[in-house]
């Protein structure tokens, strides 16, 4: 009897952080008990233990992402899970704190942001998530399958709802963190795409630019309060690196668009 107790426990803190009935807990609940282990590296968590490792949105997202390949869960509890990964994620206190707080952001992050893609969920809210997530970590698109990486940028980039500066800032952010040679196929693909015009001139001046786009992209950062609006005496190597720098490999590609645009 004891050893329900402990099972009923996990299930009722997930039904309160997911606000889920208590049916939908235990199943995720037991998803828990099978994933986490292989996730944190250990298999002697009690039900305790996994509570609090759940309130780690790293955790959390990765936890996520393996359930949306576990062919036993819903579309509609993968969203329930996705979402609340997005909720889990930090937000800075204020803009000139934004480069002191750790990223936190889960490995599979893309992979969350994608599912809600493609399931017409992904709003200008998740597009800020990803934006602060991936400011303060470029892995994040590294370490993502490269299918996974380019069809979230597409996705991105064809959100209409979201702003165009926005939407080239995250892209300018993707192609600066993944390999020249993709990056070249990529942007190739987004400036003959049916990509709006507005964002498609962004990205080619941004990427045609002698600084790599760097003045430009700095200002939208500031726009976005990534970084503070009186950059004066406040930078550091640790944020300036932060602001992307298109690969100069791509400076042709825009500048090309730009001539034939005219």
């Amino acid at each position: 009897m004891a050893g329900a107790i402990v099972s009923d426990s996990l299930a009722e803190s997930l039904a309160a952080d997911l606000r889920c009935d208590l049916s939908t807990a235990i199943q995720i609940a037991t998803k828990a008990r099978q994933h986490l282990p292989r996730i944190v590296g250990t298999s002697e968590d009690l039900d305790e233990d996994i509570i609090v490792r759940l309130r780690d949105p790293r955790i959390f997202g990765d936890f996520a992402a393996a359930l949306l390949e576990d062919l036993e869960v819903s579309t509609e509890v993968g969203s329930l899970l996705v979402e609340h990964a997005f909720d889990l994620l930090p937000v800075p206190p204020g803009e000139a704190d934004l480069i002191l707080v750790e990223t936190r952001a889960p490995r599979s992050l893309l992979r969350l942001a994608l599912f809600l893609a493609d399931t017409k969920g992904l709003t200008v809210l998740h597009v800020m998530h990803l934006v602060f997530s991936v400011f303060l970590d470029r892995g994040i698109v590294r370490r993502a399958p490269r299918p996974v990486r380019s069809k979230l940028l597409s996705a991105v980039l064809r959100l209409a709802e979201v702003d165009a500066n926005l939407r080239s800032f995250y892209a300018a952010m993707h192609l600066s963190a993944i390999p020249e040679p993709e990056a070249h196929r990529e942007l190739r693909g987004i400036l003959t795409g049916d990509l709006d015009e507005a964002a498609k001139e962004l990205l080619a001046r941004e990427s045609a630019a002698e600084d790599g786009g760097l003045e430009v992209l700095l200002r939208t950062a500031q726009a976005l309060s990534l970084v503070p609006a009186d950059w004066s005496g406040m930078a550091t190597p640790e944020s300036i690196a932060n602001i992307p720098r298109l690969p100069t490999r791509l400076r042709a590609v825009g500048r090309r668009w730009l001539a034939q645009s005219r």
